[in-house]
């Protein structure tokens, strides 16, 4: 075969490869392409219902954070002057509060009023116990270390990570899987509020988590003097009274000092956190 019969032959194959693309492209475009997407949105589903869900940043947090929640007030056995927790009863979702609430966890009213918020934080409940009995205390490591390295590569820019937005450490055995979980992403910041701190007391905590005792639970006791809290303040005057900065970014969980949270959220009519979260508002505005 001489050279110009040749390369006819080798153009004939790549015009024909060629063209059999052509009708590919063409045949999902025209017939397929809604199967085609319904297919891979089911293939999505399946691999992501084996992890645990987190959201990326908000109004507050940038968007290089991850956000770990679950459901609120359920999985706060520390918790005792924001005790609130929702309960789904025929469809409806309603907040309950104990004797000892004073106000209500802000995160319980997320729940409440969206559906898809009470759902996800249910889902990553049910999936971690599940994973616990059926795989024992490695079986919650393994979960949360995927479904974290699942959401680093699916955003490719995650710095920090805040456990528990909504909910805390209910067990000892959650709390040592993250901190097991913080040993094997040691690039990363993990951060969180608790007032589970009788699971705290004597544990060695690594570098790169912070934890932030949370008062108005029922260890304030394990709280010390001068280390890193948060305190719920009615009004910017409280703070300033008990000499607290006020924390509105959540920089102050990476520093040493005690600080101040400002109450918000919807609270319970007519107490005093829902005259106090309504003063804050008219003086924002003025």
């Amino acid at each position: 075969m001489n050279c110009k019969k040749y390369l006819e032959h080798i153009m004939y194959y790549f015009a024909s490869a060629f063209v059999t693309v052509l009708r590919v492209i063409f045949h999902y475009l025209q017939i397929g392409f809604k199967s085609f997407i319904i297919r891979s949105y089911f293939v999505y589903l399946i691999m992501t219902s084996f992890f645990l869900k987190f959201s990326k940043g908000n109004a507050k947090l940038d968007k290089n954070t991850l956000i770990f929640n679950l459901p609120a007030g359920r999985t706060c056995p520390g918790a005792k002057n924001c005790l609130a927790f929702v309960v789904n009863e025929n469809g409806k979702r309603t907040i309950k509060r104990s004797k000892d609430t004073e106000f209500s966890c802000f995160a319980a009213d997320s729940e409440q009023r969206f559906p898809n918020v009470f759902n996800q934080r249910k889902y990553n409940l049910d999936l971690l116990n599940k994973s616990f009995k059926e795989n024992g205390f490695n079986g919650m490591v393994n979960l949360i270390t995927n479904s974290l390295t699942y959401y680093q590569v699916k955003h490719n820019n995650v710095f920090k990570v805040r456990i528990h937005e909504s909910g805390d450490y209910y067990s000892m055995d959650y709390l040592k899987a993250w901190l097991e979980v913080c040993e094997n992403k040691p690039s990363l910041k993990f951060y969180s509020y608790s007032k589970s701190l009788n699971f705290f007391d004597g544990l060695a905590l690594p570098e790169n988590f912070y934890l932030t005792k949370s008062y108005g639970g029922r260890y304030d006791h394990l709280i010390k003097d001068n280390e890193r809290s948060a305190k719920v303040v009615f009004s910017e005057s409280e703070a300033i009274n008990q000499g607290l900065a006020i924390d509105k970014d959540e920089s102050n969980c990476f520093k040493d000092d005690p600080f101040a949270l400002l109450i918000h959220g919807r609270q319970q009519a007519g107490t005093h956190a829902s005259k106090s979260v309504w003063a804050l508002k008219n003086k924002k505005r003025s």
